[in-house]
């Protein structure tokens, strides 16, 4: 249905979204509003009464679009909660959530930071639709926590509330400040509120050393293999995507703030500039990974991929609505591509295919202090990578004696 279809009201709702989306709610006139969903003021106003009466609507269809967005209800625990993985669950959830949250930048700012602005029933709705959320989630878990006989500390609304008030403050984060120096990705937070939330408390503490996400845990040929392959049956744009995270070893939050022209080229080499809070540092994207080669300095998944563009942006990678990509869509990919070859007790993380490609990069004989330079790994993240490699080195000579 086209917009000029769409009943006033609700055209007036949506356009307010999209411009508090990206302007934010205080930057957004009512006359823009109205000019956007091709009415005027007067119409606007007929329905709405006010500014923050608009406002109260837009929360409410957000709400309605949130809880739709994270498949609350009987499809997801059908498909989730039947097979008992509350760990599951809740990263399916917080995936998504973030993914809902990240969506609407300037309005989810505008929300927290204007929110002193408001008049008191705008806020009281904010936290009506808080608690309509909690309340949905708490379900959600009784039944997962139900089925499974978990010893939980704490109810589930309790729980509900932890989880959902972790997503805004690392969200709010993201949105407003270096999300890095916190957390070093998404990864690492989900990873560590799972595990806060559903480790027995009566076990030992996990040591740091034992965490997956701390650990260089480098993948096999054969599934880095699948995954890339994967990623090209879904589209030029996915094995662009896959190709830069597996040839150049980038976090993902690095990934999705390269732009076209942080892509260098010259008649050999082909080289991503990468800004980070620790500076600026280039990397070279290799098109031999783990054995196989992909494309040529000309001809290559991330070239095809940029002449494929037909558009005027300048983000190197664009996700949904032609908006550039966020953390938690390449999340979504990753999980897409992996979901089929998971072990039973434990998921591939995104960290590993960074970890892979530094593995990699020692194993064929890097020196250590040029691969500091390009990968921007830390002196600890070296170490488990020297030892790592050390590892396999030892294997494959144990393993040739046999031979």
């Amino acid at each position: 249905m086209t917009s000029s279809r769409l009943p006033t009201r609700q055209r007036i709702v949506d356009s307010a979204l999209e411009l508090f989306a990206r302007h934010g709610v205080t930057e957004t006139t009512t006359r823009q509003i109205a000019d956007r969903a091709e009415i005027n003021e007067v119409t606007l106003f007929r329905h709405f009464g006010t500014k923050h009466g608009l406002l109260l609507a837009v929360m409410e269809d957000c709400l309605q679009k949130y809880l739709q967005l994270t498949q609350i209800g009987e499809s997801l625990m059908s498909e989730i909660s039947s097979e008992g993985d509350l760990s599951r669950f809740l990263r399916y959830y917080i995936q998504n959530s973030l993914q809902a949250i990240e969506s609407v930048p300037e309005l989810m700012r505008s929300l927290v930071g204007e929110a002193g602005q408001y008049p008191l029933e705008s806020r009281r709705a904010l936290a009506q639709g808080i608690a309509q959320i909690n309340q949905s989630i708490a379900a959600a878990l009784q039944d997962v926590i139900g089925q499974n006989q978990i010893e939980m500390s704490l109810p589930a609304i309790k729980l509900a509330k932890i989880v959902n008030t972790c997503i805004l403050g690392y969200a709010m984060i993201v949105l407003a400040s270096d999300a890095p120096s916190v957390w070093t990705s998404h990864d690492d937070f989900i990873a560590t509120l799972i595990e806060f939330i559903v480790r027995d408390p009566s076990q030992a503490p996990v040591s740091e050393t034992t965490r997956l996400v701390d650990i260089p845990a480098d993948l096999p040929s054969d599934l880095v293999r699948h995954i890339l392959l994967q990623a090209k049956r879904q589209g030029t744009r996915e094995l662009a995507i896959a190709y830069v995270l597996f040839g150049s070893g980038l976090k993902s939050e690095e990934l999705v703030n390269l732009r076209q022209e942080d892509y260098v080229t010259d008649t050999q080499t082909r080289v991503l500039r990468v800004i980070s809070p620790l500076g600026q540092r280039f990397v070279p994207i290799n098109q031999k990974i783990l054995g196989h080669r992909y494309g040529s300095p000309d001809h290559n998944p991330l070239t095809t991929y940029l002449k494929s563009r037909k558009d005027q942006h300048d983000e190197m990678f664009l996700g949904t609505g032609q908006q550039p990509i966020t953390t938690t869509e390449i999340q979504h990919l990753w999980a897409d591509w992996t979901h089929e070859r998971h072990p039973q007790d434990r998921m591939f993380l995104l960290d590993q295919a960074r970890a892979t490609w530094a593995i990699e990069m020692l194993m064929r004989g890097m020196d250590v202090e040029n691969f500091r330079i390009i990968s921007g790994f830390s002196p600890d993240e070296i170490q488990r990578c020297q030892r790592r490699v050390r590892e396999k080195v030892a294997i494959g000579q144990a393993i040739s004696l046999d031979t």
